[in-house]
């Protein structure tokens, strides 16, 4: 009988460094293709608790997407919480639907769509 091993830590490592780029303001972010499992489970319960639960988690999961650094870039750049939102929605999208995001897609004030390059700063 042949001996069979499953190297799983080396499925792993191949998953892990799987990545998505995001452009946001103009700089690229490199997102792992891999979510934590933390993170449905957050978005799993704070469904279940309210929206605003909702909301905060979405907010919280830009950090585990992007790191807390460049969401703190991204809110010095203006973005509000309705694009952060739209950004880590379309994120996940992306990431977990496998396929691509509208590569030309920009965001306005209201999370809503403008033309490519017609972005203004969030007003104050």
């Amino acid at each position: 009988m042949e001996n069979r091993t499953l190297d799983f830590d080396r499925f792993l490592a191949e998953k892990r460094s799987e990545y998505v780029t995001v452009t946001v303001f103009g700089r690229p972010y490199r997102v792992k293709r891999e979510i934590p499992a933390l993170l449905p489970i957050l978005l799993a319960r704070a469904e279940e608790t309210s929206p605003e639960a909702l909301g905060r988690a979405l907010l919280r999961t830009g950090d585990m997407l992007f790191g807390a650094e460049a969401v703190d870039a991204f809110c010095r750049e203006g973005m509000s919480a309705g694009e952060l939102t739209a950004l880590v929605e379309k994120t996940l999208a992306m990431i977990c639907g496998g396929g691509k995001a509208a590569d030309s897609e920009t965001l306005d004030d209201e999370g809503g769509r403008t033309a490519e390059g017609q972005r203004e700063p969030a007003k104050k």
